[in-house]
Parts: C-alpha cells; sequence; structure tokens
C-alpha cells in the first residue's frame, strides 16, 4: 500500500470504509429479517397447532377425528399418550415421515407445555412444533411441521440484493472517494510543485499560493514561513560574509606587510631592523594576532544560525552581573577603571553562558570607552541591566545603529575592536525575547540597557523566595543609584536626572564606537 499513491491510498481507504459500513448493515439486516420471518411462522405454526389440538380427538383405536385441521397444508401427526406416532391417524396427505426427540414424547406425556425446534427431513428444513391435546385426559401430542423455504428464499434474495447494492456503494465511494482527494490535494500539488521550483532554482523567494482557510493552508503558510526563515537567514549570512571581508582586508593587510619587513630584515643581514623598531614591529604584529582572533571568534559566534543548544534554566541577574563585573575588572587594571555594581536579584529564565556573554561585552564596552581612572557603573532591576559609563558617548543620530554589525562611528576609526560585540550582545537578548538599547548617561557618556522579560518567582522556591526579598529591598537603593544622598553630585558619581536616569540634554561627542 506504500507504493500507492495518496489519492489512490485515500480512494483504497474510503471504498474498505464503505465496504465495512456495507458489510455490517448488510449482516444487520439479514440476521433482523430472518429473526422477523422465523418469528412470525412460528407464531403462526404455534397457533394452528393449539387450535387444532383443541379441536381434534383420538379414540381408543388411535384414529383421529377433526383431521380437516391438517387442511392448513401443513405436514403432520399424532403422538399417543406414549409418545409413538399413532400411524392410523396421520393424514393421508402427509408426504414426510415427522421425526420424534424426547422432548415431543414429554409433551405427549404432559410433562412439558411444548416443543419448539427446526429439523430437516428429506434435506428439507422444516419448523416443527409440538403441544399436547386437550383431550383424550390421558395424554398425546399434535406435531405441525412447516417448511422454511419461503424464508429462505425470500433471504436469499435480500442477501443478493444487498451484495449487488453494497458491491455497487463501494465502487462508488471509491470512484467518489479519488475525485474528491483529487480536489482537496490540489494544494498540495501546487505546494509540492513550489517546493520543487525553489529546488530547481534555489530561489527561496518563491513562495506557495495561500488561498483558503483549511489544513492545507496552514501547511502552505508554514512552508511559506520556513521558506521565508531561510531567506532571511541566507541573507544574514551572505551580508556577514560581506562584512567580514571587509572587517579583515585591513588587518590582514597590515600584518602581511609588518611580517614581509620582518621576513626581508631577516634575511639581508646588512639591512638588519634596529633593535627598538623590531620590538614595535613584533608587537604590532602580537596586537593584529590578537584583533584577528577576537574578530574571528566574534564572527563564529554570530555565524550561528541555529537555536543554541544550551538548557534554559532559572537564573538570577543579579549573580549573572556580579561574575560578569569580575572578569572585566581583572582585564581592566591597566587603565585603572573602576565598575560598580548595584544589583538587586531579578529572577529570568534564560542560557547562563550566553546571558553572562552579552553582560561582559556590554562592560568590555563602556570600559574600552571609558578615560582611565573613571568609573563604570552597573546596575540591575527587574530584569533590566544598565551600563553607564564617562566616555564621550554616543550621538542621538547613531543610537539605533551601535547593534549593527560592523558598525564603528568616524570617530572611533582608529580605537581597536571589531564593532561586533553589540551585534552580539543584541543577539542574545533578541533570543531571550528582550530588548536593547542606547543612551546618554548622566554624565555625558554612554548608557546601555538591557532589558529581559522577568521569570514568575515561585515562592516555595528558596531561590525565589530570596530574589522576591531582594528585590523588594532594592526599591531605596533604586533612587540612591541615581543621585547622591544629598542632591549634589560627587565624584564619579551620576548627577541629578529625571526619573529615567536619562540625561534630558542628551549625550555628548561622538560615538566612540561598538
Amino acid at each position: 500500500m506504500s507504493r500507492l499513491t495518496l489519492r489512490a491510498r485515500l480512494a483504497l481507504l474510503v471504498g474498505m470504509a464503505v465496504a465495512a459500513a456495507v458489510a455490517v448493515v448488510a449482516g444487520v439486516s439479514l440476521g433482523a429479517t430472518s429473526i422477523v420471518l422465523n418469528q412470525a411462522i412460528d407464531d403462526q405454526l404455534i397457533e394452528q397447532a393449539e387450535a387444532s389440538a383443541d379441536t381434534i380427538q383420538t379414540n381408543s383405536l388411535g384414529l383421529g377425528l377433526g383431521l380437516q385441521a391438517f387442511s392448513f397444508g401443513l405436514e403432520g401427526q399424532f403422538l399417543g399418550a406414549s409418545g409413538n406416532p399413532l400411524e392410523n391417524a396421520v393424514s393421508s396427505w402427509n408426504s414426510v415421515r415427522i421425526p420424534v426427540d424426547p422432548a415431543d414424547a414429554e409433551v405427549a406425556r404432559r410433562q412439558r407445555a411444548q416443543n419448539l425446534r427446526t429439523v430437516t427431513i428429506d434435506g428439507q428444513s422444516y419448523r416443527l412444533v409440538t403441544v399436547p391435546l386437550q383431550r383424550p385426559a390421558s395424554g398425546g401430542a399434535l406435531q405441525l411441521a412447516r417448511p422454511t423455504t419461503d424464508v429462505d428464499r425470500t433471504l436469499r434474495d435480500l442477501g443478493l440484493v444487498l451484495l449487488v447494492v453494497g458491491v455497487a456503494g463501494v465502487v462508488g465511494s471509491a470512484l467518489a472517494g479519488r475525485i474528491v482527494a483529487r480536489a482537496a490535494l490540489k494544494p498540495v500539488d501546487a505546494a509540492a510543485a513550489a517546493a520543487e521550483e525553489v529546488a530547481r532554482t534555489q530561489d527561496l523567494s518563491a513562495l506557495i499560493p495561500v488561498t483558503g482557510s483549511d489544513e492545507i493552508t496552514r501547511l502552505a503558510e508554514s512552508l511559506n514561513s520556513m521558506l521565508r526563515a531561510l531567506e532571511a537567514s541566507r541573507a544574514r549570512q551572505r551580508q556577514l560574509v560581506d562584512d567580514a571581508s571587509h572587517e579583515l582586508r585591513t588587518p590582514l593587510t597590515s600584518l602581511r606587510t609588518n611580517i614581509e619587513l620582518l621576513l626581508r630584515a631577516e634575511a639581508n643581514p646588512h639591512r638588519a631592523l634596529p633593535a627598538a623598531d623590531r620590538a614595535a614591529l613584533l608587537r604590532d604584529v602580537d596586537a593584529q594576532m590578537r584583533e584577528l582572533s577576537g574578530l574571528v571568534s566574534e564572527l563564529v559566534e554570530l555565524a550561528r544560525d541555529e537555536v543554541p543548544t544550551e538548557e534554559v534554566e532559572r537564573l538570577d541577574l543579579a549573580e549573572i552581573v556580579a561574575a560578569a563585573a569580575e572578569r572585566v575588572r581583572r582585564r581592566a587594571t591597566g587603565k585603572d577603571i573602576q565598575i560598580e555594581v548595584d544589583a538587586v536579584s531579578s529572577p529570568v529564565d534564560g542560557r547562563a553562558n550566553m546571558l553572562e556573554r552579552a553582560v561582559t561585552n556590554l562592560l568590555d564596552n563602556a570600559v574600552k570607552f571609558s578615560p582611565p581612572a573613571s568609573v563604570v557603573r552597573v546596575r540591575t532591576r527587574d530584569g533590566e541591566v544598565i551600563v553607564a559609563d564617562d566616555g564621550p558617548g554616543i550621538a542621538p543620530q547613531e543610537r539605533s545603529q551601535v547593534f549593527d554589525r560592523f558598525y564603528r562611528a568616524t570617530s572611533a576609526r582608529g580605537l581597536p575592536g571589531s564593532g561586533l560585540g553589540l551585534a552580539i550582545v543584541a543577539d542574545a537578548v533578541q533570543t531571550h525575547g528582550g530588548t536593547v538599547t542606547a543612551e546618554g548617561s548622566l554624565s555625558g557618556g554612554a548608557l546601555l540597557r538591557m532589558r529581559l522579560p522577568l521569570a514568575t518567582p515561585d515562592p516555595s522556591d528558596p531561590r525565589d523566595a530570596l530574589m522576591l526579598a531582594g528585590g523588594a529591598a532594592g526599591l531605596d537603593a533604586d533612587l540612591a543609584w541615581r543621585r547622591p544622598a544629598d542632591g549634589a553630585p560627587t565624584t564619579g558619581s551620576p548627577a541629578p536626572a529625571p526619573a529615567d536616569g536619562v540625561s534630558p540634554a542628551g549625550p555628548r561627542g561622538e560615538n566612540p564606537g561598538v
């Protein structure tokens, strides 16, 4: 059956279902008709036998009186009180010899009210009833037998009619099922043709026509959604390759130039580089290798277009921020930059490594463009992480672009960086159903705000209960983070601000890059 087409399978299944239904209906019809007809014969036979038994008498010689009772056209005979047939009382027109069993003899002896059964005589089926005679009082019985020929013929004719009707119904239903299947599967044919066209041309923009609102339409819409997602993924990959080739060209060219210069100097001892120049070149090569290594790592991170395999778990954003801040502190010792953390427990459902990478990138970006001996402030509340620095800030017209891949402002071209750090942040936040935005800090630097959906805390969970307690305790600390206690600015602290913590005057300076 698996080799048949879908249309043929549907037609076959419809035909089989109708055949099963016809078989059940035919069987029930034949059975019910047989019961009704046989019951009618039995009722008529018993009525005739009882009526005859009331009028028939037998004398001492066993001669029957009132044999006109046998004018019904039935086969019959008398039984004596002993249960044996009375030969002299058998009607002359009886053509068969009716068998007598012990139950019939019991009726003759008045030990049983009557006996009704089916017997076969000379190959013919009969319904036979035995009833007691009312006279004489000593006993006796009357047997009447009626052939079942009429009933058998009726049932046979009915069965033949049902068979013909059933076969016609099965064939007709199979043809109708094939026609209906052909009409119903037209959208599937269109979807298959569109899929084959996509496979042949590699054109993911060739969508499947969608009409109606049935299950086939849902399938077509799902396939169209898949095609659109694949097209978007291909476009992202193509853009990534184009951007990567552009970004890799400059550092690779510089690296090749420096290495060629070192090789020429090594090959010609008379034109050896001074030790200071050679050391500077080696430092440049090392820096360029590090930059390329970081760029390649970030490209690999962004090139992964599949759903992350890390399991989602209940996390505390405060712990994520604390771990990321400690990591960045160890890397920022050379610039003497302080990282102040004000974290209140915030339960979120997410992937720990991905979120820690996102927060680390936010802090790395702030440290990279902060002046020496400055302060980077990070705060977390209610699923929100805010990182503010004292750097040059981000121009308002460029804030919507800083999370694009490889985006770097003109003023940041001479600074280290790949332009991918904040793009990785945006991807991670989007994966978790959140948002990330760039604003201006109170000191004129950049303020990056990452928002994640809060998880519904379970008070019965000790970890969630601790988060709830921490969130309540952190409400009073919120305003203290935004303003000094005495209302005046202090060194490394933000100036007074509106309730959202963002300077209404906007940032100053140009975008330092991402």
